[in-house]
């Protein structure tokens, strides 16, 4: 499946000019289980609401990157030259990084710029999920001269329920987006030319011949559930534990008793107006991303 357009990082304000190739040629298992996956992959399409326009429109924009940047030159081995204007927009793919332990570094704040050269050129960027949630990756290429084609996988090609693929879709633009499942941890892109395979490898990348990877992550998971200590009917407080940081919220029925955010070390301590023994209470840890637990029921007790 080809990509449906192809992003101009060129008229973007990626201005490059000839790079120097690399001699990296990447074979081995690596490269082949990247291939095997990314045939599998592109034909799941990616669900609707899976990922908010706003967080599309974010990796939109950095793949597209900053009008204003104008790179002058890129060597293939990782130099950057000192004619590049602005090195704190954008990230350089530095060789040799074709294997899981030469990978390169990503950033949520930047998109990384590469090369595919030589022929079945394999580039491997390494992410680190936070915590569990989607783990996103955008991608695009500034040529028809190269099909872009990227995956991510566990080192060594485990496969279990750390990592699952929730599928790709296309916009307008050409711009490749894939979403995962992921547990906090660290993970890697793979980044090929499918041109290399599907066209009877095709070899006609040059070395203004660009790709552009970007990577997010949203925080899709609601806390545990908060636990309570035991509240009675001369109690003005109610404490407890939660996830460190997330808003707590203590109900009676529909009515709302109180709002505190629990510490860094997940301790909280509410302050109510006293209740009757047998009231019950309802409790809910909300986090940052607006995730919300689910609830945690106490009777007030009599004493």
């Amino acid at each position: 499946m080809r990509n449906k357009g192809i992003l101009s990082l060129i008229a973007a304000g990626l201005l490059i000019s000839p790079l120097t190739p690399g001699t990296v040629k990447a074979e081995g298992n690596e490269y082949q289980f990247s291939k095997k996956l990314i045939e599998r992959q592109v034909e799941k399409p990616l669900q609707q609401g899976i990922i908010n326009s706003h967080s599309l429109n974010q990796l939109q924009k950095e793949v597209k990157g900053s009008p204003s940047y104008s790179a002058k030159s890129f060597n293939k081995m990782g130099a950057a030259s000192s004619s590049i204007s602005s090195s704190e927009d954008y990230l350089f793919e530095t060789e040799y990084n074709n294997d899981f332990d030469s990978a390169n570094d990503t950033s949520y704040e930047k998109p990384t710029i590469g090369q595919l050269l030589p022929l079945f050129d394999l580039d491997i960027h390494k992410v680190v999920v936070p915590k569990d949630g989607i783990l996103l990756v955008a991608g695009a290429a500034n040529s028809s001269a190269i099909d872009l084609g990227f995956t991510v996988v566990q080192k060594d090609f485990v496969e279990n329920d750390k990592l699952v693929y929730l599928g790709s879709e296309f916009d307008e633009a050409g711009i490749e987006y894939q979403a995962y499942q992921a547990k906090g941890g660290t993970y890697y892109v793979g980044v090929l030319d499918k041109d290399n395979f599907y066209d009877k490898y095709i070899d006609n990348n040059t070395e203004n011949d660009l790709y552009a990877i970007v990577t997010g992550f949203l925080d899709n998971v609601a806390p545990n559930k908060p636990s309570v200590n035991k509240v009675d009917n001369n109690d003005t407080v109610v404490t407890g534990k939660a996830e460190n940081g997330s808003t707590i919220t203590i109900k009676s029925g529909n009515t709302v008793l109180a709002t505190v955010k629990a510490t860094s070390t997940g301790s909280f301590s509410a302050s109510i107006a006293v209740q009757k023994a047998g009231t019950k209470l309802a409790i809910t840890a909300k986090d940052s991303a607006g995730n919300v637990s689910s609830s945690v029921t106490v009777t007030v007790a009599d004493v």
